[in-house]
């Protein structure tokens, strides 16, 4: 089965916790209502975490492997627009 890009998703690194929605902004905001009782906005910014995907294969990617497979499946609209090596959620759709 090929692989393709389902949605954005934001993993923190200590933990591995992986928090995904339609856009990475949803992502953060998951993040942020989860931490916001005992961290406030600050704190929950410190956090290392890295942006990537969710697959259909259920895998975490950074942005990098996101754009490859992502244009692997002609999922990448309007593909002068790409920014560089990296895939964005404004890519997709």
């Amino acid at each position: 089965m090929k692989e393709f890009i389902i949605c954005a998703a934001i993993r923190i690194d200590d933990s591995g916790k992986v928090y995904y929605g339609h856009r990475h902004n949803h992502c953060l905001e998951a993040l942020c209502g989860e931490l916001s009782w005992f961290m406030n906005r600050q704190e929950v910014s410190g956090i290392k975490k890295t942006q990537g995907f969710i697959t259909s294969q259920n895998r975490f990617v950074d942005r990098k492997e996101g754009l490859v497979i992502a244009l692997a499946n002609d999922q990448v609209l309007g593909k002068k627009e790409i920014r560089g090596d990296e895939l964005y959620s404004e890519d997709l759709y």
